[in-house]
């Protein structure tokens, strides 16, 4: 699961502590070893490697590393003397540790999680390398989260045991393992409390219903494609409660708790597909709504859980992909086809867009929450979206010539 952060938390610490609701832990074998990326889609080894140290990062509180704590011993065992297993328990020890293994030459690093995992690794090494001066480290995702996109789009599955073990296995015959570069967002912004906001990442969804819709998912505890299936139908269930024909309908005839803890059925609908006021140019250009349900920009295409697929034009090369408007229930309830496909979402209240630049404004006193990776942000008064450096991920096992 997730963890909400403050802006303002995040702004003074980039390199944020991964707290206990942060899934930085494996939940086990989801194949029999790594699969790969197609080979048009990756770049050739770099040659030999017999000196590349690696540094995993643990994770104590996570719901699997409670649960076995055995593991932290058992990684720190598989990497051997090539490199560290660090647990992280504050905002302090994430900051350490990559200090630790930029000092100590760690040039590979290993989020032992999912998507936020990497999120929260990826923006550590961003502060490090720049406030140090040296290069980013080469960075490889586990498939042990919730939605695992990023092991998705490169075509890693597996335990973090199996893709750390295939890692170590191309550097111990003195091979570099073969890179991906994957397109990144750069997100700055300001806070409403004062001070600036500054994140790395792959996707976000900026307000509107995206936005609320990971708030329920991970509340839902069920983190498989049937947990977005769940939430998804809860959500636009209680919104059709509300259409002309059905607002009438009593509430004893829902069943008690399943679209929700209160005694309206209809509340869930309501709080995701409340439309939120924002200023919203792409490219310099004002749209033309005063309010909007949805704000999403992707810098890669991503699969949820194999239920939705989003941002198709990010899959081209430098492209950012904006998903913009202000879209009612029956509108969204008409593109969850081409969701599930992963096509363009073609409607009069969505625009559909490549673009390099997103900038949004909430009027005060509201705020802009973004969730970036899966990871919950609080408290911005502005945001811009635009192109981040590409970010090189490690392909282990790949390299065998």
């Amino acid at each position: 699961m997730t963890r909400a952060v403050t802006a303002e938390q995040a702004s003074r610490n980039p390199q944020l502590a991964l707290g206990p609701g942060t899934a930085f832990a494996t939940t086990g074998a989801l194949g029999s070893g790594p699969v790969h990326a197609p080979s048009s889609e990756r770049e050739p080894a770099a040659g030999p490697a017999r000196s590349a140290g690696v540094g995993v990062v643990f994770n104590p509180h996570s719901k699997k590393n409670r649960a076995r704590p055995e593991r932290f011993d058992a990684l720190q065992r598989l990497v051997g003397d090539r490199g560290w297993v660090r647990r992280t328990r504050d905002v302090d020890e994430v900051a350490s540790v990559a200090a630790e293994f930029l000092r100590d030459g760690i040039d590979i690093w290993v989020a032992d999680g999912g998507d936020g995992a990497f999120h929260w690794l990826l923006n550590a090494a961003v502060a490090a390398s720049a406030s140090t001066g040296r290069p980013m480290p080469l960075l490889m995702p586990t498939r042990s989260g919730t939605i695992d996109f990023l092991a998705t789009k490169v075509g890693l599955q597996g335990s973090a045991e199996d893709l750390l073990a295939a890692l170590l296995s191309d550097l111990r015959r003195g091979q570099a393992p073969a890179t991906v570069r994957l397109d990144s967002l750069q997100l700055r912004g300001t806070l409403r409390a004062g001070g600036s906001f500054e994140r790395r990442g792959f996707a976000c969804a900026a307000a509107g219903v995206g936005q609320r819709f990971f708030e329920r998912f991970y509340a839902n505890g069920d983190p498989s494609a049937r947990g977005v299936i769940t939430v998804v139908s809860r959500i636009l269930a209680s919104a059709s409660l509300a259409a002309p024909g059905l607002s009438s309908l009593p509430a004893s005839l829902v069943p008690r708790g399943w679209l929700g803890d209160g005694d309206d059925p209809r509340a869930l609908g309501a709080a995701v597909f409340a439309p939120q006021p924002l200023r919203v140019e792409v490219d310099g250009e004002a749209l033309p709504f005063d309010e909007y349900r949805a704000v999403n920009v992707g810098a890669i295409n991503i699969d949820l859980a194999g239920v939705f697929r989003f941002f198709p034009h990010a899959a081209e090369e430098g492209v950012l992909h904006g998903l913009i408007g202000n879209p009612g229930v029956a509108e969204v309830m008409r593109v969850m086809p081409a969701m599930a496909r992963g096509k363009p979402l073609v409607s009069p209240n969505i625009v559909d867009c490549r673009l390099q630049t997103l900038r949004m404004m909430a009027p005060e006193p509201t705020t802009i929450d973004p969730v970036i990776d899966g990871e919950l942000f609080f408290g911005l008064g502005d945001l811009e979206i635009g192109r981040g450096a590409p970010v090189a991920i490690a392909v282990p096992g790949s390299a065998q010539g």
